[in-house]
């Protein structure tokens, strides 16, 4: 179903008065006819009672790659959908950034707030001012330390790391012929200010560590392409070829695979020679990459959920309170023949919903955050998501954002 652009509506505007109050009349027709149907038509939304005409905050971790792009546009697309307005700021991984965002936020009004928080520390007390006004926020992605936050949306960001890992030794164990594979694997990772960063380090340096033949290096590179493919060239040089680059995410991931192309080194997936390449993440270009066959998988976050669950969460906060929430153990179900929260057998149904963008990213058979769990972490809520593997068989899957990223973020013509 297609809405109509509040950007149509201001260029129609500025016609005669007489077109003005033509499609003010027509705006208000449509809206009355699509309003029930949109909110009528399936029980999954009652979780959310109306367009709720709510105006919420959401503060970016950054904005330096489309991971965060498509995450922002994803929000302000639900939002949209759902009568929300949101007012995005950038806190450009700097906690003193974010502390001024929140402040800005909460002086212009917002409803509420979700984030992803730039220091699970440095950010705690701005963030108890914030629910102390009476304004709740909710985490997605990264934490913060607090129970002042009630719930976070996030994957198992260790969880994916030993994943990438895993799918690493098992090619090498393959390509090598020996359960003791050998070689240099160079590791790209964030900003070590990052929680999730860290936990993400962590895991690969786990598997890694379990194999004496392995000398893994790695570098926190705050995700700039530019310092990763430095810090993987300095890495050759020293020590020669690798024979598998892994990364936290694929901004670093390209840096790598920059610095394999400055030293000659991008033998194709096949050639004995490849140096084999993961990262959690698959944004078109490394989608791209894959298909080429230069790169060769990914692991990836369902963030075009992350804003749409944290803003659902932050509106059952507003209206509900903390009984609006699911609780820690609580089975998850995601039934869109029920209704959004708490169920008489005990369980919580959750289905996200919305308009189509392009394409349909919230689709019932797209809930690619399902299955999950709800556990603990800094004391609050943890809606613990699931992800997804991106491998040459599967990259065509309009689910990962990498494709939703393709249609977009295409430059307009």
């Amino acid at each position: 179903m297609k809405r109509i652009s509040l950007r149509w509506v201001g260029k129609m505007a500025k016609r005669t008065i007489n077109t003005v109050l033509a499609v003010a009349i027509t705006v208000i027709m449509v809206v009355a006819i699509a309003v029930p149907i949109a909110w009528g038509s399936s029980s999954a939304t009652e979780g959310i009672s109306t367009p709720t005409g709510y105006y919420f905050g959401h503060d970016s971790l950054y904005m330096g790659d489309e991971w965060m792009r498509v995450t922002d546009l994803a929000i302000h697309f639900w939002g949209e959908d759902h009568g929300i307005r949101v007012l995005t700021k950038n806190a450009r991984f700097d906690p003193e950034i974010q502390i001024k965002d929140y402040r800005y936020m909460v002086a212009a009004g917002v409803d509420a707030i979700i984030s992803s928080p730039v220091d699970a520390v440095a950010t705690k007390g701005i963030t108890e001012w914030v629910v102390a006004q009476g304004v709740p926020l909710v985490t997605y992605n990264t934490d913060v330390d607090t129970t002042a936050v009630k719930i976070t949306v996030m994957f198992g960001n260790k969880r994916a790391a030993v994943q990438v890992a895993e799918k690493c030794i098992e090619y090498l164990k393959e390509a090598q012929g020996t359960e003791e594979p050998s070689g240099l694997i160079i590791g790209l990772q964030g900003a070590g200010a990052v929680d999730t960063d860290k936990v993400r380090a962590d895991g690969y340096k786990e598997v890694f560590d379990k194999y004496p033949g392995i000398n893994y290096v790695w570098f926190y590179t705050k995700s700039v392409m530019s310092e990763a493919q430095a810090r993987a060239h300095d890495s050759i040089m020293e020590y020669g070829r690798p024979v598998a680059i892994v990364s936290q995410n694929t901004t670093n991931g390209r840096g790598g695979y920059m610095a394999l192309k400055r030293t000659d080194m991008t033998e194709l997936r096949g050639d004995p020679d490849h140096v084999w390449m993961g990262s959690i993440g698959s944004p078109s270009e490394w989608i791209e990459m894959m298909k080429e066959g230069k790169v060769d998988y990914g692991y990836v976050q369902p963030n075009l959920f992350y804003g749409p669950l944290a803003m659902y969460f932050a509106i059952q906060l507003i209206e509900k309170g903390e009984a609006g929430l699911p609780n820690v153990g609580q089975t998850i179900t995601c039934n869109p023949n029920k209704p959004n929260g708490h169920q008489p057998d005990g369980t919580y149904n959750l289905v996200i919903t919305g308009y189509e963008h392009l394409f349909e990213p919230w689709g019932l058979d797209a809930q690619t955050w399902f299955p999950t769990e709800v556990v603990t972490n800094y004391g609050h809520r943890w809606f613990k998501v699931s992800g997804m593997e991106v491998t040459p068989e599967t990259a065509d899957n309009p689910s990962i954002w990498g494709n939703a990223a393709g249609e977009w973020l295409k430059p307009v013509k």
